[in-house]
């Protein structure tokens, strides 16, 4: 029923027009938040998601950015936040869709393409504790389409000119307080975040000015950082492990299946503070997420700029 539910929403956002697509829209925009909100990961990423009582699976291809302005403030400065994605969303089983004599199947996928841009401000003093909060607003076009045997990321952008697409705007509040002290050589961590996304599909000045929550995530995590463990000409290796718990709000838990979810994970950092004018250091993420509706990997690569 959710599967079911699920592309419907979507197709009537699309193309139909009827007395239900108020109830329609939301699910539409409730799936688009789903979409945001698994995008969120650090570095360059290539993840893979069953949902696995909702029906569906999804992969994603992502690049988000963050990047801190220095400041004249002893304890706070500016940051500006974007991202660039793309994900296709996959029905695992075949579904009728009568209003438009169409049978969905697993060869007919969801295509979603993002782009973000927002900025914030950060707040840190000597004690450890870091404290953000910012916006960014996110443009996301999303069409149904025909999985071809070769599909690949060529054929999105093609795709992407050809076929009939959905226009949203979505907005992003983040808010985060974090605490980082250094022990002994390690930097342990934790951190806690909020996060709330809010989707128009229309740009009307009445649909931008209107605000209901369609979703939120608080996540809670722990994790820390190695000491220098190899080095080689003023550049050096460490390694960070860390779990988070994340909590969903909204009408995402609709469209999932679920409400809280895990994720464990590594990272490797090879830092370059002065071999490299424009970047502190390089890293490659591997992190696994799981919970009762959910199986999923996400593999990042990435660097941190510093100019």
């Amino acid at each position: 029923m959710k599967v079911l539910f699920f592309l419907f929403a979507v197709f009537s956002s699309l193309y139909a027009q009827s007395d239900e697509e108020s109830i329609a829209q939301k699910a539409y925009q409730a799936n688009i938040n789903a979409l945001m909100v698994f995008t969120s990961q650090e570095g360059l990423n290539s993840g893979h998601y069953r949902f696995t009582d909702a029906g569906f699976k999804m992969d994603i291809y992502h690049l988000p950015f963050l990047y801190h302005f220095k400041s004249s403030y002893e304890n706070i400065n500016f940051f500006i936040m974007g991202n660039v994605g793309y994900s296709r969303t996959i029905l695992d089983g075949t579904i009728a869709v009568p209003s438009q004599n169409e049978v969905l199947d697993y060869d007919n996928h969801l295509r979603t393409y993002t782009g973000g841009l927002g900025g914030g401000i950060r707040y840190q003093n000597e004690n450890g504790i870091n404290i953000l909060a910012g916006l960014e607003l996110i443009y996301s076009r999303t069409g149904i389409s025909v999985r071809q045997p070769d599909d690949d990321i060529g054929d999105a952008i093609e795709d992407f000119f050809k076929n009939k697409f959905n226009d949203n705007l979505t907005y992003k509040v983040l808010t985060q307080i974090e605490y980082r002290k250094a022990y002994k050589g390690f930097e342990p961590y934790a951190l806690l975040s909020y996060k709330l996304y809010e989707t128009k599909a229309d740009f009307s000045f009445d649909a931008l000015t209107s605000f209901t929550t369609q979703a939120s995530v608080t996540s809670f995590g722990l994790g820390a950082e190695t000491p220098q463990l190899y080095t080689f000409n003023q550049m050096y290796l460490t390694l960070e492990a860390y779990l988070y718990g994340h909590y969903l709000g909204g009408d995402i838990t609709d469209v999932v299946g679920f409400d809280t979810y895990s994720t464990v994970g590594a990272v490797a950092y090879w830092n370059t503070p002065e071999n490299i004018s424009w970047a502190e250091r390089f890293f490659l993420e591997l992190s696994t997420v799981n919970s009762s509706g959910l199986e999923g990997y996400n593999v990042g690569i990435g660097f941190t700029v510093d100019f």
